[in-house]
């Protein structure tokens, strides 16, 4: 398995230490970085635009705000993996973090086995979540029947209605690859295809789509 540099960055050293220590067993991991302002991660990641960060979200919350944040780091790697730590599963949180670019969120409850599959799909460039997150995306967009339906459920292929069931039940493109004897990146084309379809910008609109319409989970 390739090695990944990882870039922690977490305002509490208890927290940053426990992360590091965490992470040092991953497989996947090559050297891991410590840093302890939001700054100092953008210098550090100016000199290196390479590997993943993972940012506590006590960080963002008290020194630059994500969008901020994101808009540093993706000017030096337009392609930029991060992964939040959070606290909890707010749905507000989350749906802000996708709509800055965040491809992984995880809350403090995630068990070690867990988050390195999603350090591991981070690195493939897939999008992934814990499972309380994922619990938390579909109890709110099952409890908000507000999305608008305007697409023709006929347009939707059925191999699309397979890999829409998959992502409602949280399952990461490497996963659903898996699963169907398919590649990752034709995972992710029949993704593009449904948001492009859909006009939906992320995952979680997905799973919004799929809970209202039914019959996907």
């Amino acid at each position: 398995m390739d090695k990944t540099a990882i870039h922690i960055a977490d305002a509490s050293e208890i927290s940053r230490r426990g992360l590091i220590s965490l992470m040092e067993s991953f497989d996947c991991a090559g050297p891991i970085f410590e840093y302890s302002s939001a700054e100092s991660l953008v210098r550090a990641y100016r000199q290196s635009a390479n590997g993943v960060c993972v940012i506590s979200s006590n960080l963002v919350n008290s020194e630059m705000d994500l969008g901020c944040l994101m808009e540093k780091l993706c000017s030096v790697n337009p392609g930029c993996g991060v992964l939040i730590v959070a606290e909890s599963a707010d749905i507000g949180e989350v749906n802000t973090a996708l709509k800055q670019g965040i491809r992984a969120y995880v809350t403090r409850r995630v068990s070690a086995e867990e988050l390195e599959k999603i350090v591991i799909a981070l690195c493939r460039g897939d999008k992934a979540f814990s499972r309380d997150v994922s619990e938390s995306i579909t109890k709110h967009y099952s409890a908000n029947q507000e999305f608008p339906l305007s697409i023709n459920r006929d347009s939707i292929t059925k191999r699309e209605q397979e890999i829409l069931s998959l992502v409602v039940q949280g399952l990461t493109s490497s996963e659903i690859a898996k699963q169907l004897y398919i590649s990752p990146r034709t995972v992710e084309t029949h993704r593009s295809n449904l948001m492009h379809k859909l006009n939906i910008k992320n995952t979680a609109g997905l799973v919004r789509y799929a809970l209202q319409e039914g019959n996907y989970n």
